[in-house]
């Protein structure tokens, strides 16, 4: 991302998932305060759009990344989620809206070749 090579897209969805995830007991023993989470929020919070994703997808939780791709007009979703690798019919719902589904490994490949071409 520092070398302009990555794009971070996001939406309401995600924004929220990553409040939920910053106040579990796990990540708070870091010392993450309410007043943190809500500093983020209000940084990210213009730059959030909501999205409605209208296809039909095998873990609907991945529906706020399928929808932060789409509203950030993504080039790629990058996923260790089986259910976002494994899903053809989402992947080809995806592909014909010009947005792949790869691994953390596989964008690093694209990456790699890109700055050896």
């Amino acid at each position: 991302m520092r070398r302009g090579n990555l794009e971070l897209v996001a939406s309401w969805e995600l924004a929220r998932e990553l409040a939920a995830v910053l106040r579990r007991p796990e990540i708070r023993r870091y010392g993450v305060t309410e007043a943190d989470i809500d500093d983020v929020l209000a940084v990210l919070g213009p730059l959030l759009p909501d999205v409605d994703v209208e296809v039909e997808i095998r873990d609907p939780d991945d529906a706020v990344v399928v929808g932060a791709a789409l509203a950030g007009a993504a080039d790629v979703i990058v996923s260790g989620d089986r259910d976002l690798l494994d899903d053809a019919r989402l992947r080809s719902w995806l592909a014909a809206r010009g947005i792949e589904v790869l691994t953390p490994a596989e964008v690093l490949a694209r990456l790699a070749g890109t700055r050896r071409a």
